[in-house]
């Protein structure tokens, strides 16, 4: 018997030697050298939205103005620069009605134009509305400054300066709107 307890215990040591040594001789911990991460964030545009039509109402013949809002004129900018600015300008036509002579034509030196104030619906800076007393060249109808993505609209006011003389009729016109 005494042989049997003995040789246990025999086997039983040099287990308990590598179990122990194993915990004493533990290596460190290697650590990753990490994970390179990145994503993108793409750029969109700049674009500026216009009333495809507008019925500016009517005047009695003999009127000396005709003054009416033309409708919401809107400018979106994603394309997410961190200093964000454009400028909106503004051009017209002469306005026309039967052949076009001298009483049938109102000419763009004779119309005006108002941005008025605009409203932001995102971004953070400043519009400034444009004012152009006579559209017989292109003109500034608002600026932004600001940061990063924004949109900005507003309702300008059209306003005709018409002759004593000015036939009676449908005018019509162009006015066109462009960002850059």
């Amino acid at each position: 018997m005494r042989g049997s307890t003995r040789s246990r215990l025999i086997r039983f040591i040099p287990a308990l030697a590598v179990a122990a040594g194993g915990l004493a001789v533990a290596a460190p911990g290697a650590s990753a050298a990490g994970t390179t991460t990145t994503f993108q964030l793409t750029a969109g545009s700049l674009t500026i939205n216009e009333p495809a039509s507008a019925n500016l109402g009517s005047v009695a013949v003999g009127s000396l103005t005709l003054s009416k809002n033309l409708g919401a004129v809107s400018v979106s900018d994603t394309r997410g620069n961190l200093s964000s600015t454009w400028t909106a300008t503004v051009s017209s036509t002469s306005f026309t009605t039967g052949t076009a002579t001298q009483y049938e034509t109102v000419a763009n030196s004779s119309i005006a134009y108002l941005a008025g104030t605009a409203t932001s619906t995102s971004g953070v800076g400043t519009f400034v509305p444009g004012t152009l007393a006579t559209m017989s060249s292109s003109g500034t109808a608002g600026a932004w400054a600001g940061t990063s993505s924004n949109s900005v609209s507003w309702n300008p006011t059209i306003t005709f300066t018409l002759s004593q003389s000015q036939v009676a009729g449908t005018y019509t016109g162009t006015i066109t709107h462009s960002v850059a």
